[in-house]
């Protein structure tokens, strides 16, 4: 080995001040000519030699080990594996948007990774803006995990912050992020495995793309066919942009070009392209759609069914003969009926609809002390609308206050119209065990984050799914975005178990709110008066 001479003089005298108390010299070195080292001891040479073969040996033995290791993962050398962010951690990106300048990158983004891990994702608005389009509220794809059990879990915040999305690096420092292409390169470190870019050969070329299409964002209307035109020369020679593989360069053109509405102004080549990654990129948001109008369409069948019934039903009453005690009744109520708007309620007919009809008080003359008995209301065939709801309230001695607003289809789209309603404001789960088949209606006050594992432990669930739509509408006699505790009453066979936040029946709110059985409006009763109505409905409840 090297002799080195010393880097200082150990052996230095340093005059310390007398009020210290003074220690013994800990070390003492002995002065190294300028020479070869001839002074130094031989045997202290070969102590050091033996010590570095060791150290030497012991990372051949380890570099071994992570080679067998690499070798058995199915990796062909570990010097070139470089894990992702995923593979180490767990990641939450939130990135903020303005309505009129959507990141369509997003939804292609959890596409793409969606293939290699479990990614949740959700929409939400912010409070300032106003009059949110509806299909904004879906704009990325549903997730099929639970939040909980994601690996890259992404929440996408509707807020006007310009022309340019921000995604939010650090929440204690406050950086962002500013622009999607910026975004889309952030991805791509992020899951270099997933997305190509500075591993990539073509790294430069791949950057000049994403510099163009910032270019086109930015550009005039006569500017841009100019910008597009290079690259219509490209997808000439090859199948997309860069290379004949997808990369972030074809994400990023793709959703420009949708934000700026060019799609039919495209040159064939960029036609032909655009067509190719609108299959790649949108391939589960389109079956996210389908699945969508598959239930409508199912859902307007059922009606459809339902509607011959009732004709077949009318048209039966009609031709039926009069049975005793039945005529006047019948005349009396109908006019009733109409002035409410109860559209689903059962046709007059047989001695048990009119004495039930003929028991039951006046709206305006509450509930004649019968508060504490079940409602005639609960046996009716048909599901309740939103006026015999009211109507029920009214016999049963609830007062409730109704707020109509748009219609909304969460939480956060329905808060900027409730600013004046005090209490708790309930948000509701149509839920299923996979297991046992059980169903479950869960009810939290909304601000509370709910974990589905956490309450199937609790109440004793095996395991909490999401209901089907047509199974919801059967049950509760409700749509989506119009689940809430209220439909119960149309809950006939008591077949739904409700899970209720303790909060909202505990007595530490006066009032709960909820929507009544549609979602274009909101009504507020008391805690007192919620307990006394799942009291009335007869259901099981379990708080957690």
């Amino acid at each position: 080995m090297y002799a080195l001479k010393p880097v200082f003089n150990l052996d230095a005298r340093v005059d310390l001040p007398t009020c210290m108390y003074s220690l013994p010299v800990i070390q003492v070195s002995k002065s190294i000519s300028a020479g070869s080292g001839e002074d130094l001891p031989e045997h202290a040479v070969k102590a050091l030699e033996a010590r570095q073969e060791a150290i030497l040996e012991k990372l051949g033995l380890l570099r071994a080990e992570v080679e067998k290791f690499v070798k058995g993962s199915g990796k062909t050398s570990f010097t070139t594996y470089k894990p992702d962010a995923l593979q180490t951690h767990k990641v939450d990106i939130v990135v903020r948007c303005s309505p009129g300048k959507p990141a369509f990158a997003l939804p292609g983004l959890i596409t793409l990774l969606s293939e290699h891990m479990k990614v949740y994702s959700t929409v939400h608005c912010h409070s300032s803006v106003n009059n949110l389009p509806s299909h904004l509220n879906s704009f990325l794809p549903f997730p099929t995990v639970e939040r909980g059990d994601a690996n890259l879990k992404i929440t996408l915040i509707w807020k006007e912050v310009g022309s340019e999305c921000e995604l939010m690096v650090s929440p204690v420092s406050q950086s962002f992020i500013r622009g999607e292409v910026n975004i889309i390169r952030y991805f791509a470190r992020l899951f270099p495995t997933v997305l190509q870019y500075e591993a990539d050969p073509s790294v430069t070329a791949v950057d000049n793309l994403l510099d163009s299409v910032t270019s086109l964002l930015w550009a005039q209307p006569k500017d841009r066919q100019p910008i597009l035109r290079p690259l219509a020369v490209n997808l000439a020679r090859m199948e997309y942009l860069c290379s004949n593989k997808f990369g972030i360069a074809d994400l990023a053109l793709f959703s420009a070009l949708k934000q700026l509405n060019l799609e039919k102004d495209l040159q064939p080549e960029l036609k032909k392209w655009y067509t190719q990654v609108s299959m790649k990129l949108m391939g589960g948001k389109g079956r996210r759609q389908h699945r969508m109008s598959s239930s409508r369409k199912s859902f307007n069948k059922r009606r459809a069914s339902e509607r011959k019934n009732s004709e077949r039903h009318n048209k039966g009453a009609d031709n039926r003969k009069p049975q005793k005690n039945e005529g006047k009744n019948t005349k009396e109520s109908s006019p009733k009926l109409e002035n409410n708007n109860t559209k689903n309620a059962p046709k007059s007919g047989g001695k048990k609809n009119d004495k039930q009809k003929k028991s039951s008080p006046a709206p305006s003359n509450g509930s004649n002390g019968k508060e504490n008995s079940p409602p005639k209301s609960v046996t009716i065939a048909s599901h309740m609308g939103k006026q015999e709801l009211f109507s029920f309230f009214t016999e049963n001695g609830i007062n409730y206050d109704n707020v109509e607003h748009p219609e909304v289809f969460t939480v956060d789209a329905m808060m900027p119209y409730l600013t004046n309603v005090k209490g708790a404001i309930g948000k509701n789960l149509f839920l299923k065990d996979k297991k046992t088949k059980s169903l479950y209606l869960l009810t939290a006050n909304h601000d509370r984050e709910v974990k589905l594992n956490d309450v199937a432990k609790s109440v004793g669930a095996k395991e909490l799914r999401f209901a089907d739509k047509d199974l919801m509408y059967e049950k509760l006699g409700v749509k989506e975005g119009c689940v809430t505790p209220f439909a119960l009453i149309n809950d006939k066979g008591n077949e739904v178990t409700l899970l209720v936040d303790k909060l909202l029946v505990g007595g530490e709110v006066e009032t709960v709110s909820f929507h009544p059985l549609v979602n274009t409006s909101t009504t507020t009763i008391s805690s007192k008066d919620f307990n006394k109505f799942l009291y009335l409905t007869r259901h099981k409840v379990i708080q957690f």
